[in-house]
């Protein structure tokens, strides 16, 4: 499809470096184990999502970001841009680009701890100046500051510009922000630290305040929750999942991707929640060589 005849989804957040560490089971505290495999990649809930819509070949994917002037920074450039992200970077003189260490078990289950880094230099400006393109939609992760992402937001809307937040990983100290949004991603975790239901459970009302909150289960699906009632409860297919990391910024960047295209909130669903199923089933090595 020709560039000025797709959609654009602009990604306003991190980019980070991953260290990727494969093990039999993930280590109790004081335990000390020898990983089967390591490498490098590119990650960061921002670049992930960018990378996932620009994967689809159905949309112009932006990616406003902040990266470290060093080799790691200068990689993930190269990288999205050769993967067809369109970037719009602030660059950092006094932080490193961010980065991540994730440890995979065998049932493809991870955690992660990541450095911010470069992320906590991106500027309001750079920001605020993506939407001036007047995107189709605007997505956003809790990985950027609180600041930045209050002005973008607020600006967004004012512009009537749709808005999908990611408010991952949960921080009490963002939840203002929610109510800038017009639809709101949260794992299981997430939602019951926002609104101390377990939805696990599948209840039929989320009690948040909030419009129009998406809440992804994994396995278990993705539950759509809309003036607090359960409205869309869809399941994820079966399938052996090699890794989740990952999983839930794949699901967002499709997710996203065919919101701009037009589709509704329970087909964009759809799309994503089997896409994501999909991806779980790869072992994803998005390798960057200098750094292995």
């Amino acid at each position: 499809m020709p560039e000025t005849a797709r959609p654009q989804v602009t990604f306003v957040g991190s980019v980070h470096l991953d260290r990727m560490l494969r093990l039999a089971a993930l280590p109790t505290p004081g335990e000390t184990v020898i990983a089967q495999e390591g490498w490098s990649q590119l990650g960061g809930k921002a670049a992930n999502q960018a990378l996932a819509a620009a994967g689809t070949g159905l949309v112009r994917s932006v990616l406003v970001a902040c990266l470290g002037r060093d080799n790691d920074g200068h990689q993930a450039q190269r990288h999205l841009e050769a993967q067809g992200v369109v970037t719009e970077l602030d660059w950092s003189e006094r932080l490193p680009t961010g980065s991540s260490v994730a440890l995979l078990d065998a049932a493809g289950e991870n955690v992660g701890v990541v450095s911010p880094g470069a992320n906590a230099d991106l500027s309001a400006e750079s920001a605020l100046r993506a939407l001036r393109a007047s995107p189709d939609l605007l997505v956003c992760q809790w990985e950027t500051s609180a600041e930045v992402l209050r002005e973008v937001l607020t600006a967004a809307r004012a512009a009537g510009v749709p808005s999908l937040l990611n408010a991952a990983p949960w921080l009490d100290t963002h939840r203002d922000l929610l109510a800038l949004a017009d639809h709101v991603v949260v794992n299981a975790v997430e939602a019951q630290a926002w609104t101390g239901t377990d939805p696990q459970t599948r209840p039929t009302r989320l009690d948040s305040g909030h419009p129009s909150v998406v809440v992804t289960l994994g396995a278990g699906g993705v539950l759509l929750y809309e003036d607090g009632d359960l409205t869309c409860d869809l399941a994820a297919p079966r399938v052996q999942a090699r890794s989740t990391h990952g999983a839930g910024d794949h699901f967002v960047g499709v997710l996203g991707t065919h919101l701009a295209c037009g589709m509704t909130l329970p087909g964009a669903l759809e799309r994503a929640v089997v896409s994501a199923a999909v991806f779980v089933e790869r072992l994803h090595k998005n390798l960057l060589p200098a750094l292995v």
